[in-house]
């Protein structure tokens, strides 16, 4: 698992955020990906590359292909973080007075 800001940084593209929309629930392979996004296969490799480095999605080997899936861990990270900074959304603290 990678830091916080790679998983935000891999979640900043919106092909990313549909492949893992696709993934929700289930396991795909790249080409199964690649017939339902309209990019090249090579890009879809790409973004499961970025996905997998930052700890997002998981893959496992089964013979010759390799299938992707979710990694829940990523998603706690940043439940984590959420909830962490959710308190301090309504205070107006100052933090100091400018001269």
């Amino acid at each position: 698992m990678t830091g916080l800001a790679d998983v935000f940084k891999a979640l900043g593209d919106e092909t990313r955020l549909e492949i893992i929309h696709m993934l929700l629930g289930r396991e795909m392979c790249v080409c199964d990906i690649f017939s339902a996004v309209n990019i090249s296969q090579p890009a879809v490799s790409h973004h499961l590359k970025v996905l997998k480095q930052a700890g997002i999605v998981c893959d496992k080997r089964e013979g010759k292909w390799i299938y992707y899936s979710m990694n829940p861990e990523a998603f706690d990270l940043i439940e984590d973080y959420m909830k962490n900074i959710r308190p301090t959304l309504m205070k107006k603290e100052r933090y100091r007075d400018c001269d």
